[in-house]
Parts: C-alpha cells; sequence; structure tokens
C-alpha cells in the first residue's frame, strides 16, 4: 500500500507540475509574450521619436544661426548691389561705357554692339543682355574678353564666337548679360 500511495503521490506531483506547466505556458502565451512585444514596439516609436526630436533640435540650430546671420547677409547684398549691379536706368549708359572702354584697352575695332532687356517679375534682378561683335589680333581678343569678365559690374559672359573678320583679321562675337535692379527696386 505504501508502494500504491508513493505511486499515487507521483502521479498526483506530476499531474499538478504538468499542470503548472501548462498554466505557466499559457499564462506565457496570453499575458507575457504580448506584453513584452508592446514594450518592445513601445521602445521603438520612444526611440524613433527621441531620434526625431534630435533632428528638430538641430535643424532648429542651424535655422537660428541662419537667422542671426540674416542681418550681416542683408547688409552685404545691399553692399553687393550697390557697388556691382547698376540701376536699370544707368544699365545701357554703363554697357555701353563698359564696353567701348575695353574696346579701346585692349586696341581692337568694334564691329557692332546690341542691347535686349529682359525681365521677368519672379526674379530680382533684370538681365541686360549684350551682343557685341569685335575684331582684332587673338591677344587683344582675348584680353578684351577677360577685361569684360572680370568687371567690378555684375556681368556674365554667356558665349563667345571665333570668327574670320572682315578685313582679314580675326573676329569676336560675344554674348554677356549685365544683370540691373529692376525700376523701382533699390
Amino acid at each position: 500500500m505504501k508502494k500504491l500511495t508513493r505511486k499515487r503521490l507521483a502521479g498526483v506531483i506530476q499531474a499538478a507540475a504538468l499542470i503548472m506547466v501548462v498554466l505557466d505556458l499559457g499564462l506565457y502565451l496570453a499575458v507575457a509574450r504580448p506584453l513584452a512585444n508592446a514594450a518592445e514596439d513601445e521602445q521603438h516609436r520612444f526611440d524613433s521619436s527621441r531620434l526625431s526630436i534630435r533632428l528638430a533640435q538641430a535643424r532648429i540650430a542651424q535655422l537660428e544661426r541662419d537667422l542671426a546671420l540674416l542681418p550681416t547677409s542683408q547688409k552685404e547684398l545691399k553692399e553687393f548691389l550697390d557697388q556691382h549691379v547698376a540701376p536699370r536706368r544707368r544699365g545701357y549708359s554703363r554697357a555701353a561705357g563698359l564696353v567701348h572702354q575695353l574696346t579701346q584697352d585692349a586696341h581692337i575695332n568694334l564691329k557692332q554692339v546690341a542691347y535686349r532687356l529682359q525681365s521677368d517679375p519672379n526674379e530680382p534682378l533684370e538681365r541686360l543682355g549684350i551682343q557685341v561683335s569685335v575684331e582684332g589680333s587673338f591677344e587683344s581678343l582675348l584680353h578684351f574678353t577677360h577685361a569684360l569678365e572680370t568687371s567690378s559690374d555684375f556681368l556674365l559672359v554667356r558665349g563667345i564666337i571665333f570668327q574670320p573678320g572682315e578685313s582679314g583679321g580675326l573676329g569676336l562675337r560675344l554674348l554677356a548679360e549685365l544683370y540691373v535692379t529692376p525700376q523701382g527696386r533699390r
């Protein structure tokens, strides 16, 4: 009988242990695992939010630095416009004077010069197109082109075409744009 009670006791203990394992597994699957997954998802959201906040703070700091430089930039922009960009009403005379002066300095013959104003209301500056045809030696034409490109005026050379000149020399056709401030601005 002692053997029977021991077997029964061992069976009861085994059954209790098995029930405990099944309950533990059920509890793990029903409660612990979903809570762990939810905690992990929440940690990912937290890390993502923290990263977004750090990026936003870095962007704000950069914008604050840019904003601090803005008054200086406005002042520098005004100085640049005053020194290098002619008002529209003086743009033609400034372009004509520049072209004539540089052709004389380079000892070349001015054959033709034409101007065309291009304005766009969405742009802060207007473009005064300049088309120049000159004739002379290669070195003189090179000197003229270099002097035009490096002038203090806000001027952009768009195209250069070398061609045979009418009197046997070398001809140059140059397309450039002189930037001028629109009327009413300054």
